[in-house]
């Protein structure tokens, strides 16, 4: 039971780690920076000639930076077969008059907060919602009298639970 009693603190350690991310403008993107470069209208169309979708924007890391162009390191495709996993990558170079702006992608300590409280909260309605379900532990009270009784969030309705506070109508 040693090992349980970590569990709280590592499952929020992990919620708080997956994060979510933002993206806030960048001025001269560092190398190795993963980036979002939003193209211009000329450079969307000039891009996009002859494809299906029309490329707005690439996603990718910075390769080199210079004050008249930026190289990316972007995905073209991926495909995941019975034996690998494949990722096609090209370098793609933008030129300045080409970029409408770079976004680099920032933690958000925010939403990331926000994020690990609404799963955890999320998390503990559903245990208290199966606790009063089943019924707890069945432990009679300080006095030895039963715990007072719990208003269910769920309930067992044949072979499937039900949530109390829904009824389809």
């Amino acid at each position: 039971m040693r090992g349980f009693d970590r569990m709280p603190a590592l499952a929020l350690t992990c919620l708080f780690a997956a994060g979510c991310y933002t993206l806030s403008p960048l001025e001269a993107p560092p190398v190795g920076t993963s980036v979002r470069a939003r193209l211009t209208a000329e450079a969307a169309v000039r891009r996009s000639s002859g494809l299906e979708d029309p490329i707005l924007h690439y996603d990718g890391v910075v390769l080199a930076s210079t004050p008249d162009s930026v190289s990316l390191d972007v995905l073209v495709a991926r495909s995941t077969s019975a034996f690998q996993p494949i990722e096609l990558r090209d370098t793609v170079r933008l030129g300045a008059t080409e970029i409408g702006s770079i976004m680099g992608r920032r933690l958000s300590a925010s939403r990331s907060a926000l994020f690990t409280v609404v799963t955890v909260a999320g998390a503990i309605a559903v245990i208290k919602g199966i606790d009063a379900v089943v019924g707890g532990t069945g432990d009679p009270g300080d006095n030895g009298e039963p715990p007072a009784a719990l208003v269910p969030l769920f309930r067992w309705i044949g072979s499937h639970v039900e949530a109390v506070f829904w009824r389809p109508r």
